[in-house]
């Protein structure tokens, strides 16, 4: 048998706490910046500003030359270093980085070097594009486009200027979070670029034809237009969208019906010609979350009952399928907004839309990093935040973070690279959801690599701070979590 002196015991037991806290340090996560294009003489900084540690902190930065022609680093061993180009090309660097556990981790940048960085005028001379258009869309493969520098696109084979009116509505919410309460002051430094300080209900904040950026005219069974006033209608005509939606009266606001059974509430409205027109149909999905108003608390319908009176808290129905289960259907459960699956035979309620279907249509970028949405007139960030582009898709870990975090990190960079990066809200994000996917609710081939988990928007819950709106990208729902879960985030700038 062993037997230690207390001298001897207690080192033991040092040894195995040391050698489990050892075991226990995290790596710290080593952020290099996004690739950058330069002209060549120029001063470049490279920013490792991003880079942190979860349990610790960074002791060591430090930056090295990993391909292209040898440049003098300058500041190589602190956070921020800096070089100047001699020549045309494509420079990588590799930053790595060494916490107070002296555990390292590494990320690189690509500093792509050019003659001269272009700035467009007034009037742009319209150059010719670098590669074509792909024009063979389908109605699972939105239309895509290479070879412009965004917010310009191809147009006769040629980069245009454009100028968007997108057909989108906002959310309605005008407060924002200060992770205990919803306030209406904004501009919170440590919840910063929040939903309600961006949009149509910013800038449109009246409430004369519809809650805040909304705006809806009132018509007649007959079609015509009627004044706000008034106090009978039987549609709505959506301003910013160009829908038209039936209002529900007093005797059939609680009709429900199974899905299958829908097809004859849209028989007898188009028999009808109610309002004039002769197209009704279930909304898609989009279409029917763009009237939710995620200002209004629950458990009231969160739609403005101003112009759409006799509405309910239940669920309605969408038209678009639920791909994973061909039994199901999307729905929104217009108790607070929520978009869900529902099995067929539920009971929900209609509410009938006139409209043309649209097909999403996306542009990207001559660097492949970023996406335009045509309709929206959005541009979002390719790969999600902490992953990267390495010119065949996005690669790297993933940024997971708290509500605060993501809204942090989403003011960091559009400090770092000048351009207007945020949160989208509850229904930019839904926007992207491609609910004809079976693996993953999303276009992977324009937003390749993106992880089947929940994200973050910009959007605190109407009834309490300490919540927040996300999508879950596998299953394509929209729902609320508290602001300590953790997400992903993928940034959007207009």
């Amino acid at each position: 048998m062993l037997f230690l002196s207390h001298i001897q015991k207690i080192s033991l037991i040092l040894a195995i706490f040391a050698s489990s806290a050892e075991a226990a340090n995290q790596k710290p996560i080593a952020d290099a910046g996004i690739d950058q294009t330069v002209a060549i003489s120029t001063n470049v900084t490279l920013s490792g500003t991003q880079s942190s540690d979860l349990d610790g902190k960074i002791k060591t930065y430090t930056w090295s030359q990993t391909k292209g022609t040898k440049v003098s680093l300058k500041n190589s061993k602190m956070v921020n270093s800096s070089f100047i180009p001699k020549k045309i090309e494509t420079l990588t660097f590799k930053l790595t980085v060494k916490d107070n556990k002296n555990a390292k981790s590494s990320d690189i940048v690509n500093i792509n070097v050019v003659e001269a960085i272009v700035q467009i005028p007034e009037k742009p001379i319209i150059p010719p594009i670098i590669k074509p258009p792909i024009t063979n869309a389908t109605d699972t493969q939105p239309n895509i486009e290479t070879g412009c520098q965004l917010p310009q696109i191809t147009e006769n084979g040629r980069c245009i200027s454009q100028i968007f009116e997108p057909k989108f509505n906002d959310t309605g919410i005008t407060f924002c979070s200060d992770g205990a309460f919803n306030v209406n002051a904004c501009n919170i430094t440590t919840y910063p670029r929040q939903d309600a300080e961006f949009g149509r209900d910013v800038v449109n904040n009246d409430n004369k034809d519809g809650h805040a950026g909304f705006s809806f005219t009132k018509l007649s069974a007959t079609g015509e237009k009627l004044p706000v006033e008034a106090t009978s209608w039987a549609c709505i005509q959506d301003n910013v969208t160009g829908f038209l939606w039936e209002v529900k009266t007093v005797q059939n606001q609680n009709e429900r019906y199974s899905f299958s059974n829908a097809n004859k509430l849209v028989q007898e409205k188009n028999n009808e010609k109610l309002c004039g027109v002769t197209n009704w149909r279930l909304p898609e999905i989009h279409e029917l979350q763009s009237i939710v108003d995620y200002s209004v608390p629950f458990p009231n319908p969160a739609i403005d009952l101003n112009f759409f009176p006799n509405s309910t808290n239940q669920i309605y129905w969408s038209n678009t399928p639920y791909a994973k289960n061909l039994n199901d259907a999307w729905g929104i459960y217009f108790d607070d907004g929520r978009v869900y699956e529902q099995n067929k035979n539920t009971q929900a309620a209609i509410r009938l839309v006139s409209a043309n279907v649209t097909t999403k249509k996306y542009v990207i970028s001559d660097n492949q990093q970023e996406v335009l949405d045509t309709q929206t007139g959005l541009i979002w960030r390719r790969c999600v935040e902490g992953m990267k582009w390495d010119g065949k898709t996005c690669s790297g870990s993933p940024f997971y973070g708290m509500f605060q975090e993501v809204l942090e990190r989403a003011s960091n960079q559009a400090r770092l690279t000048g351009k207007p990066w945020r949160v989208p809200n509850v229904k930019e994000l839904g926007r992207l959801v491609d609910s004809t996917q079976t693996t993953i609710s999303i276009d992977s081939t324009v937003f390749p690599a993106t992880q089947n988990d929940q994200f973050w928007s910009s959007s605190s819950y109407s009834m309490d701070a300490f919540f927040g709106w996300m999508t879950h990208f596998y299953y394509g729902a929209t729902y609320y979590s508290y602001s300590e879960d953790t997400g992903a985030v993928r940034l959007v700038r207009n």
